[in-house]
Formats: C-alpha cells, structure tokens, sequence
C-alpha cells in the first residue's frame, strides 16, 4: 500500500522554500517604483546622448565611409598654405624687384646719372673707331711706304700657300731616279751590310771543301783565332 505523507502548510520548511524561491525569483526582485516620461531636451538626456555619440563606433566611421570614393583638393590645407608661403620666400622674382616697379625721381645732373653717361661714351664702339673710319675714307697711303712693304714681306713669310709651293710644284713634275745615282748606291750597300743572308754566304761557300787539318798550325782561322 501506498504511504500517504501530509504536510502541514505552516511547516518551517516550506516557509524557508518559499522565501527562497522568493528571494530568486527575477520577477519578485524587480520592482518598477513608477512610471515616468522624459523630455528630449532635458540636460541629463543631451548629454547621456552626447556620451552615446562619443562612444558610437558607426559615427565614428561615417565621416571615413563618407569620404570613400570622392576627390580632394589640397587648396586651403595646412601642407598646401605652407608650401605656397616657402615658394612666396624662395622666389628669385618677388625677391628681386624690378627697378621698373621703383617710384623715383632722378635728377639729370646728379652724381650717378653723370657717371653713367661717362662710362657709356667711353664703352661706345662707334664712337670709338669714328676717327678710324674717318680717316679711311680720306686719308690714302702710298704702296711703296716702308710700312706697306713690310706688311706684304711679312703676309709672305706667313702664307702657307707659298711656304708649300716648291713642294707642291716638284710634285708636279714628278722626279727621275737613276740606278747609279749615289743614294741608290748607298741605298744598296747598307743593305747589302745589314743582310743576315749576305753575312752567312761566306761560310755556306766553304761548308764542304775543308776536310780537316792534321795541325792546329795548318788551319789558318784557328792560329787566327789563337793570336
């Protein structure tokens, strides 16, 4: 038979398990206070949205995905501003002024514009051989001067032309070299000297006709070579 088992409501127990099961429950622990309804332009709501805004990662991405794919010009940027004054101080144009762009008033008789005018009629090479080609158109010199003479003696000895006119006119006659003319002669004698094979024709000459000798005394080139 079944044992039946009855326990009493009040029992010590079942009144710790329920305020256990109190204690865990999600639904008894929380406890709406009230209901209330903030306004968007409270200060606590700016700036707990400000927060949010600060630790958005998407806004802080939109300006990059915005930028994506659009061009950019450098006009007005730092770099661009500071490249544009360096080139302003490095330029050779706007460093050196044009004298033109001066506003000034010289007067004719002062010191610089006196020296001016000297040294520009001194560096003036029209004025400078004015006289020279003066005296070219009346002045006439006779041919026969000292001077005229010695020019021409002197343009001769200079010219290259007549330095090699000689030369120029025994090649075109041409020239007659003889056989018993005296440089053909010693021509041939130095080569005859300087032959290896005129040097060994007397010994090939005697190879075969001495035998030999019973006597150093009998072989005249070997006394020779003795004394």
């Amino acid at each position: 038979t079944k044992t039946s088992f009855n326990m009493p409501v009040d029992m010590l127990g079942f009144l710790l398990a329920k305020k256990c099961q109190t204690l865990v429950s999600d639904i008894d622990y929380r406890h709406y206070l009230h209901q209330w309804t903030c306004l968007p332009d409270q200060s606590d709501v700016i700036q707990a949205r400000k927060a949010y805004d600060l630790q958005s990662d998407i806004l802080y991405k939109s300006d990059l995905q915005w930028i994506k794919g659009l061009g950019w010009i450098p006009a007005g940027s730092l770099e661009d501003e500071k490249n544009r004054k360096a080139g302003e101080i490095l330029s050779e144009r706007k460093y050196r002024l044009h004298p033109e762009k001066l506003k000034f008033t010289s007067t004719y008789d002062a010191m610089p514009m006196v020296l001016a005018k000297a040294n520009a009629l001194n560096l003036n090479k029209r004025l400078y051989t004015e006289a020279w080609d003066k005296d070219k158109t009346q002045i006439h010199i006779m041919p026969d001067t000292p001077e005229i003479e010695l020019s021409k003696q002197n343009k001769m000895n200079f010219s290259q032309k007549l330095y090699r006119l000689g030369w120029e006119q025994a090649k075109r006659k041409g020239y007659d070299m003889r056989a018993d003319a005296i440089p053909i002669i010693a021509a041939r004698a130095s080569r005859d000297i300087a032959s290896d094979y005129k040097y060994k024709q007397a010994y090939r000459k005697q190879l075969g006709h001495h035998v030999g000798f019973r006597s150093i005394q009998d072989d005249p080139k070997l006394v020779w070579a003795m004394h």
